[in-house]
């Protein structure tokens, strides 16, 4: 198929283009899990275009194998319907891994990439970052997604978690469409606004978390989002994404806070593993299931799903309204088998 621009495009078409939330797809594996699900990955793409989303992340760090993960992007590749956008997760023990997985990504027509940086990463400098992140853009044509997150463990080069002036030259690299910012810690909203200032005239800057869309989009003029977990509340993010795009502020705020029992429940959820700079992955499928993706659970090792994070999870949607399935039983064995 390969890719719908060249690198020459990304810039205008990110800019131009790209409006509305990306969410995030997770694998979905066969019972005795040997395998992938690949009717319950169909079933989940096909479900998050209907939901509206503007394309979907095709998460790495789920358990898959290197060589599952590329079937996984490819099975995507020929669910997504016309107009749905694909993002590859490039996060692999290796950076030749992640370029292969690029490679491929530009094979399948994907949009974009979102970056990330090996474990065995350990910069000792701003310029140090810059340098391994121009190798990944210069090995790939692929849309970059750059992500500044406090996980790396760059924290030592930056009271942000992640040095702005690298953030700065990254940002100039002729394929960098996107800057996924998760830096500033408690002060994550004056960090921002500092990094829309230096970057944001060439790249989409942007936090991916859906509580801060209103703000962003009245503030810096943001019209695309991502990726995060959004599926956790059915289609009421891309809506509120879309009514913001259009404008329409007052509308969106009315269906941003029907959610606000489900939002404070899955942030109580997430309270409860912080510090481990992991996400729990089984959570999120888990109210990715409530809301009609397929469920079932990933392969190990995983973050455990208790019984009573369930029913909390559970509670809050339903006090926000959401039509839920009946019995949790039938979310371990997924939907589509």
């Amino acid at each position: 198929m390969g890719l719908p621009y060249t690198r020459g495009d990304i810039k205008e078409r990110a800019k131009t283009e790209w409006a509305g939330g990306c969410n995030v797809t997770l694998p979905s594996f066969t019972e005795d899990f040997s395998g992938l699900n690949e009717a319950g990955i169909r079933h989940d793409i096909a479900h998050a275009a209907e939901l509206g989303f503007w394309g979907t992340l095709v998460a790495a760090e789920s358990g898959t194998t290197f060589e599952e993960y590329k079937r996984f992007l490819e099975v995507a590749a020929e669910a997504a319907p016309e107009g749905f956008k694909l993002v590859a997760h490039l996060s692999f023990d290796t950076v030749d891994q992640s370029l292969e997985v690029a490679k491929l990504s530009e094979n399948l027509g994907a949009e974009a990439g979102l970056l990330s940086y090996p474990q065995s990463f350990r910069p000792k400098s701003a310029a140090e970052i810059v340098e391994h992140t121009r190798y990944v853009t210069d090995g790939t044509d692929l849309a970059m997604i750059l992500f500044a997150s406090s996980s790396w463990g760059f924290k030592t080069l930056s009271p942000t978690g992640f040095p702005l002036e690298a953030l700065e030259e990254m940002s100039k690299l002729e394929t960098a469409a996107a800057l996924k910012y998760e830096g500033g810690g408690s002060a994550l909203f004056s960090s921002l606004t500092e990094v829309v200032d230096k970057c944001g005239d060439q790249v989409i800057v942007e936090n991916p978390m859906e509580q801060q869309a209103p703000a962003q989009a009245r503030l810096f003029g943001t019209r695309w989002w991502g990726t995060s977990a959004y599926e956790s509340f059915g289609d009421r993010v891309p809506k509120v994404m879309a009514l913001l795009n259009e404008g329409k502020y007052d509308e969106a705020m009315e269906i941003f806070w029907s959610y606000n029992a489900a939002r404070e429940a899955k942030g109580a959820f997430h309270a409860t593993f912080a510090g481990a700079n992991l996400i729990h992955r089984q959570g999120w499928k888990y109210l990715g299931w409530l809301n009609g993706f397929n469920g079932g659970q990933l392969r190990m090792p995983q973050m455990r799903l208790a019984p009573g994070q369930m029913k909390a999870l559970r509670g809050g949607l339903a006090a926000a309204g959401f039509d839920l399935p009946g019995d949790d039983a039938e979310f371990f064995a997924g939907r589509v088998r």
